[in-house]
């Protein structure tokens, strides 16, 4: 049996658009994980203010010699984790909305824009972008 080429061609192309989605999906899912990540550790900095700013060395220290390889915590990052979950106390919220969005993109939020309203439209209109 031959294959009609318009149809295996439509074929070819139905499966390459369910790969591209799924693709797309496991990267938001990924996503998400690693900001309700990155806003529990915030949480837990934040829990330990008073211990003052060694904590947040020492944290990037440890976890950097238990997870080698790993990117994303340096006290840098870790700072911005803590205002982050500061910024953002609410969980609900960070995992509707800002969790939705790269975290790339939650920095600049953080950093340019003070105002919480202004800063959810942004988070808004970027959503619109993706979905």
């Amino acid at each position: 049996m031959l294959m009609n080429g318009n149809e295996y061609f439509n074929i070819i192309e139905s499966i390459k658009t369910e790969i591209k989605a799924a693709q797309y999906k496991a990267a938001l899912s990924v996503n998400r994980e690693l900001i309700m990540l990155y806003f529990n550790i915030g949480r837990i900095i934040n829990e330990h203010k008073a211990w003052g700013n060694k904590f947040i060395d020492n944290l990037a220290a440890d976890i950097k010699l238990e997870f080698p390889n790993a990117k994303g915590y340096s006290v840098r990052n870790l700072k911005y984790m803590a205002k982050f979950a500061e910024t953002y106390p609410d969980e609900e919220f960070v995992q509707q909305v800002a969790a939705q969005i790269p975290w790339g993109q939650n920095i600049v939020l953080l950093d340019k824009v003070t105002d919480d309203s202004i800063r959810r439209w942004y988070i808004e209109k970027t959503l619109e972008l993706y979905y």
